[in-house]
């Protein structure tokens, strides 16, 4: 014989709350698992961390300054696997940048031609809206006062 409506209709409510359950669980799991921890608040002095943020946006700074003769403002700077390298003896650093800048004038000029300091790096140019995107891996290490 066939199976009564009610029946029907339960199993496919408890179909339905486990599926729900189920996908509560897998999104859960998907954001703790690509959520990027951020590093801890470090004090003066504690060997452990990595460049501070002024460190790092000089050191983009001075890679950009380096490249470009166009004047330029960064508009984002962003890091992403951010990671301690280095041995006990000797401290280094590495994180992987994207940065986004806006420039004035017609084009986006390099100091020396085809910006060789930028070789290693992705240059993206959009030259209808006057910006660029560069991204690449930044290296550091540790210096007397702070990073270098």
């Amino acid at each position: 014989m066939g199976r009564s409506p009610a029946s029907s209709r339960q199993r496919n409510c408890v179909t339905t709350r486990s599926l729900s359950a189920l996908s509560a669980i897998i999104l859960i799991f998907t954001a703790l698992t690509f959520s990027s921890p951020g590093r801890a608040v470090c004090s003066s002095g504690d060997e452990s961390c990595g460049p501070s943020q002024d460190e790092f946006r000089a050191k983009v700074e001075q890679l950009l300054n380096s490249a470009f003769l166009t004047p330029y403002s960064i508009i984002s700077l962003e890091t992403f696997d951010a990671r301690d390298v280095g041995t006990p003896d000797q401290k280094k650093y590495e994180m992987r940048f994207f940065a986004t800048v806006s420039y004035s004038g017609d084009q986006l000029r390099c100091r020396r031609s085809l910006c060789p300091e930028l070789h290693n790096y992705l240059l993206e140019v959009d030259q209808t809206a006057k910006r660029a995107n560069v991204a690449g891996w930044l290296f550091f290490e540790k210096a007397d006062r702070g990073w270098r």
